[in-house]
């Protein structure tokens, strides 16, 4: 089909994964994703995205009539083999999910159920699927433009339009049941084969988001509900002008106030879909940057104080056995190190990051701290076969020359000939795998030894992001040998939290 989705391949990706001798699936937030179909732009930090239900398992249940499923057909033909056509399939599903829905309302097989879900998420539910009916109805992502009595909430309004849209609001509550559930059937499945799911929370809310219009108190808007500022970051090695995400900052005060309660019941919400938590942009916990509303580009921001360990007591005491991992790339300052510290959250080693020619670079395996989190890349990096081809000669001979060493060799780095770009990612993907890292997380592509082709993001931009999908048939039984062969040299065949 057109994206993977929470259906069969998910399970037979799992059985891939157990079979490999692997712990962890790292997955990319599975929100409700808006603006450039990015899930770092979730239109809820609490709802699951749709797109992901699984139609024929709404068949199976009798809700979906065959004429329905005919449009899956139509929505392969649309897909090429390794990119997502949002544009077109997801119009298409929000078709055959209505489809199911009406069918649904006069079979009510599992209504029980379904109000049962309702009332254990009404603290979010019910303002998320009226923001998405009036997103619908005025269709404009902006709610800022919308008619002033539902742009500042006033109750007689959204009373009237509640009523006169009660199916539709009760359509988007039913798409999140049947999201959670079949989601929860593959958290599940993943468990009893041995295998935990590591998910990733964006720290920062969209402004076109459920969240932003229903609490906007707590973000940092003018008078008109603008946001007064932007999230962002500056000058970094991915964009030499900084970044500008258009994410509205937050009022930690207000939040300090509330005793980070929206945050506290948004991380309940995650760990009911996850076992671990990575937590995107660490440092923003410490301290954020923020970019006037008029900038182009991250050039002008300035860094502003953020919760600190305030807000980590506060979440300790709240989810006591929670596990998280520290997002803790880009600018890392004396403080925010600290903080980290402080918190004793693992945190990230990302090995395309150690190349610069300094020894103490901090993401050279050498200078690991055993409880941390080690990649070869993330979904902002490119591949490793693609990185390392595009390589200046300078980094190209520091990549060389340390695999060299690595595996025992020698040589005098200027002398020796250069890896082709597989040998590298084959020998980059082991070195992390033998690295001291607690936790070792290999991308796919990688495994696979793909290149730039299948790249999931370039920071910065928004051209052709988030669109790359993995063949089903890439990860079969070969290559889970493979990895299960590499697993067991390296030595993390053995306890959970150590592959």
């Amino acid at each position: 089909m057109g994206i993977g989705c929470f259906s069969k391949e998910a399970y037979e990706f799992i059985d891939r994964l157990s079979a490999a001798g692997q712990s962890y699936w790292q997955v990319l937030p599975l929100g409700h994703a808006g603006g450039w179909y990015s899930p770092y732009q979730p239109l809820s930090c609490f709802a699951l995205d749709p797109m992901y239900i699984d139609p024929y398992i709404l068949y199976e249940e009798g809700t979906l009539c065959s004429s329905a499923m005919t449009m899956l057909g139509l929505e392969s033909k649309h897909t090429s083999e390794n990119k997502i056509d949002y544009e077109t399939l997801l119009p298409a599903r929000m078709e055959i999910y209505k489809n199911a829905f009406e069918t649904w309302q006069l079979i009510g097989n599992d209504e029980d159920e379904f109000e049962k879900f309702c009332r254990k998420n009404k603290k979010w539910l019910e303002d998320y699927a009226l923001f998405i009916a009036l997103r619908d109805k005025f269709g404009d992502a902006d709610w800022s433009n919308w008619e002033k009595s539902f742009r500042f909430r006033e109750k007689a309004a959204l009373k009237r339009f509640s009523r006169e849209n009660a199916d539709e609001i009760l359509f988007h509550k039913w798409l999140q049941y049947k999201a959670y559930s079949q989601w929860q059937n593959v958290i599940n499945y993943a468990h009893s084969r041995g295998i935990e799911i590591i998910g990733d929370i964006p720290i920062y809310a969209a402004f076109e988001s459920a969240d932003c219009w229903a609490n906007p108190e707590l973000f940092k808007l003018t008078k008109g509900l603008k946001p007064a500022a932007y999230s962002g970051c500056p000058p970094d090695a991915f964009s030499p002008d900084g970044q500008v995400w258009g994410n509205p900052l937050y009022k930690w005060r207000a939040h300090k106030d509330r005793g980070y309660s929206w945050w506290i019941e948004r991380l309940k919400n995650n760990f009911k879909i996850y076992d671990v938590i990575r937590l995107d942009h660490f440092r923003g916990f410490e301290s954020f940057y923020a970019v006037p509303k008029t900038a182009i580009n991250g050039l002008d921001g300035k860094w502003m104080r953020g919760p600190g360990m305030d807000f980590f007591k506060k979440v300790k005491a709240a989810i006591p056995k929670g596990r998280f991992i520290a997002e803790d790339l880009g600018y890392i300052t004396p403080e925010v190190a600290r903080l980290k510290e402080r918190t004793g959250l693992p945190g990230m080693k990302v090995l395309q990051f150690a190349f610069d020619g300094n020894d103490a670079n901090p993401y050279l395996p050498a200078n690991y701290e055993e409880d941390c989190v080690v990649y070869t890349g993330t979904h902002d990096n490119d591949t490793t076969r693609g990185w390392y081809h595009s390589l200046g000669s300078d980094v190209r001979r520091n990549v060389t020359g340390f695999i060299r060493a690595q595996n025992g060799r020698q040589d005098d780095a200027d002398k020796a000939p250069e890896f082709n770009s597989k040998a590298a990612a084959i020998s980059l993907v082991s070195i992390a795998m033998r690295s001291k890292a607690r936790t070792c997380i290999i991308p796919l592509q990688d495994y696979m030894l793909l290149g730039s082709e299948a790249r999931v993001n370039t920071p910065g931009t928004t051209g052709d992001n988030w669109r790359w999908r993995m063949n089903a048939d890439f990860f079969d039984e070969n290559l889970a040998a493979y990895i299960l062969q590499l697993t067991r040299e390296t030595g993390r065949i053995g306890a959970k939290n150590e592959r």
